[in-house]
């Protein structure tokens, strides 16, 4: 009679375990499949495999350093409420502010990014030239509205778009294959300034920190299931973005994709680029749609983390009635000001983004671990130090590069 239960809990696990999985993935595999071969133009796809897996198994682990930092706390526990626990009010305010900073950065680059694939779509159906902010409401209005709803919509959404990106993701890389050319593969870096310029955008990549509290409350707190989430999670954007930029960068010249890359058109000029690229209907109609639904679970994913950090922050101040539309106010009205303001400002909020997710993905999870390990009388091993040591330095050359762009020193 028990292992009716126990069978049942077990496959409703399964089930949760699956859907972290693709909102973790879904969180990167967005702006980050849309803007690497942008930014890595002028990298090459060595550089960019390199840059790629340093950044990912860095990410990876200090994902990992916050599940350990769980196992003295609840699953109901959020950044804020960590943070409070283990370190003083500046860094609390910190790790808040950069949360808020990084997935507005994010949230606006989707927000940016969904308008310009709306916008596409919807000029090409009806023959005009609808407004970028309009565009941008449209797409907005209809995920805000998901992630308002709850984790769970969340998570059968992000499964639902997860397997048509799927689809689309391999029907383009089936017609693309063949336009590859080896010599676009053997591109090398034309500048060390493109390295420098491709490095905030591959860290931001994998932004999927901001979503580690909700899904650790998603899981209820099962470290075995949480780690198998976050690696396999992390791990299937690298895999595909490597799939990705052999596709792209072997199909498309270096020096013709630089050239449009140099206009400035955010995500409007990988569109632009493929479109002159394949002269293939198909070819735009599937790179469209898979943009879009990409777009659509990084939106959902990252967004879902500051929502619940929001409500994890104001529940004692405001009713349960109240505490859902105040958060979602507080969620996504600044990063839609900067998209109607900035509607090409695709890779720019991305960049901006980087600052604060350094701060938030590599900074704040390696002093929680410390500080929570002193707290517990826990040992840190050589390795794990040496692994923090490796985190902190790899912040302080994304944050450097950043700042070199910043000041227009490409």
């Amino acid at each position: 009679m028990t292992s009716l239960p126990l069978f049942a809990k077990n496959k409703k696990m399964k089930s949760k375990l699956i859907g972290s999985i693709l909102i973790i993935a879904g969180s990167s595999i967005g702006a980050g499949m849309l803007a690497i071969p942008i930014t890595s133009a002028g990298v090459g796809l060595l550089g960019t495999t390199i840059l790629l897996f340093l950044i990912w198994f860095t990410m990876c682990y200090t994902a990992l350093l916050m599940v350990d930092v769980y196992d003295f706390n609840t699953p109901g526990d959020g950044f804020d409420t960590l943070t409070k626990k283990y370190t003083g009010f500046i860094t609390n305010r910190i790790a808040g502010l950069s949360l808020m900073f990084l997935i507005y950065g994010l949230t606006a680059a989707y927000m940016t990014g969904g308008g310009a694939i709306v916008k596409t779509n919807i000029d090409l159906l009806f023959q005009g030239e609808v407004d970028s902010r309009i565009s941008i409401l449209i797409f907005s209005i209809i995920f805000s509205a998901i992630v308002l709803i709850g984790t769970k919509s969340v998570d059968i959404i992000t499964r639902g778009l997860f397997a048509l990106k799927v689809v689309f993701f391999i029907g383009l890389v089936l017609l693309m294959v063949p336009l590859i050319k080896s010599e676009n593969l053997l591109a090398l870096p034309i500048s060390q300034g493109a390295i420098i310029t491709a490095f905030p955008a591959i860290f931001t990549s994998f932004g999927f920190h901001g979503s580690i509290p909700s899904i650790v409350h998603y899981l209820d707190g099962e470290k075995k299931i949480l780690k198998k989430a976050f690696i396999i999670g992390s791990a299937l954007p690298f895999v595909i973005y490597i799939i990705w930029q052999i596709v792209v960068l072997g199909s498309l010249d270096q020096t013709s994709f630089m050239h449009i890359v140099k206009q400035d058109l955010g995500l409007e000029s990988l569109i632009i680029s493929i479109r002159e690229m394949s002269n293939s209907p198909w070819i735009e109609t599937l790179f469209s749609f898979f943009a879009a639904t990409a777009l659509g679970t990084s939106f959902l994913g990252v967004s879902i983390g500051l929502f619940d950090y929001y409500k994890d922050l104001l529940s004692k101040r405001f009713s349960k009635k109240s505490l859902t539309s105040i958060s979602g106010i507080a969620t996504f009205l600044p990063p839609l000001i900067f998209a109607l303001f900035y509607p090409t400002g695709f890779i720019v909020a991305l960049g901006y983004a980087a600052i604060a997710g350094v701060i938030l993905a590599l900074i704040i999870p390696c002093i929680l671990f410390i500080k929570a390990m002193r707290y517990h009388n826990k040992p840190i091993s050589i390795w794990t130090y040496s692994m923090i040591v490796f985190a902190l330095f790899l912040s302080i050359a994304i944050t450097y590069a950043q700042l070199l762009i910043v000041n227009g020193e490409r």
